[in-house]
């Protein structure tokens, strides 16, 4: 297993294929993922099985809950993240071919799956996502910010057009579920939980101004720029990440999955 940094802490991982990786091997990514923020693995050729195989060695997977939802899933776990529609005519999840910009999985969600996997299955070359590390991000605060924001609680939802003009969701602003904007994930480390395009609550405005224009700073991002059989993980609570427009979104096809290291 080879290991290269990128953008000096974004994991790339070679020379390894992910069906043959042992439970033990699987879990070593996952420590990675939740300490790293984001691994990638290249040259992969896997079956949907394949994929829940690997996750479930890390931790348990998120299942569709919704009947609303039930087209978007390729199988109860797998969703298809595409403008390619199916035998039914229905496209995947956030199939148009603007932005999916700056966001983190189900973000208002206390119960949510804080890791997610996505697999470049077909027609990606040319198209990007970035991510953003939020660890980062929080040791290179000014000591005056890191004091103003030590204690704030914040609150996130979803409307439509804030980071993505998708209807499929509900608008809503849980109110009443507050996060801690700073967050300590379950490797120890320490930064934003900072989705901050989705619907907020809790920042005053010139601080959130602020946090949005220290987190967008080029050194904190990784950009990746996908090839077909490519793999990237990332954990959700201190980065957050942004699909950049394609026009190609009905030949792209990507394979999305939440799941936790509860096996770590």
């Amino acid at each position: 297993m080879h290991k290269e940094l990128l953008n000096n802490w974004a994991i790339k991982i070679s020379d390894i294929d992910i069906k043959n990786l042992s439970k033990e091997q699987a879990q070593q990514i996952g420590r990675m993922v939740i300490s790293n923020l984001v691994v990638v693995i290249k040259n992969q050729n896997l079956s949907e099985q394949d994929q829940l195989d690997f996750c479930d060695k890390i931790g348990d997977y998120q299942k569709s809950a919704h009947e609303k939802s039930k087209h978007i899933h390729l199988t109860n776990g797998i969703l298809r993240v595409t403008g390619q529609k199916n035998q039914h005519g229905e496209e995947g999840l956030f199939g148009h071919t603007s932005a999916l910009d700056w966001h983190a999985n189900q973000a208002s969600n206390k119960e949510r799956k804080p890791l997610v996997w996505l697999y470049g299955v077909q027609g990606t070359k040319g198209s990007r996502t970035s991510w953003i590390n939020n660890k980062l991000s929080y040791d290179k605060l000014p000591q005056d910010i890191k004091e103003k924001i030590k204690d704030k609680k914040i609150t996130l939802g979803y409307k439509s057009g804030s980071y993505s003009p998708s209807k499929f969701f509900n608008d809503h602003h849980h109110e009443h579920v507050p996060f801690n904007l700073v967050h300590t994930n379950d490797a120890g480390l320490t930064g934003l939980y900072f989705p901050f395009l989705q619907i907020f609550g809790g920042l005053e405005d010139d601080l959130f101004e602020t946090l949005k224009q220290h987190v967008l700073k080029d050194e904190f991002v990784y950009h990746h720029d996908w090839e077909d059989g490519d793999v990237v993980i990332s954990e959700q609570w201190l980065s957050i990440h942004k699909r950049w427009a394609f026009d190609k979104m009905d030949k792209r096809v990507l394979h999305r999955i939440g799941f936790d290291y509860s096996k770590c």
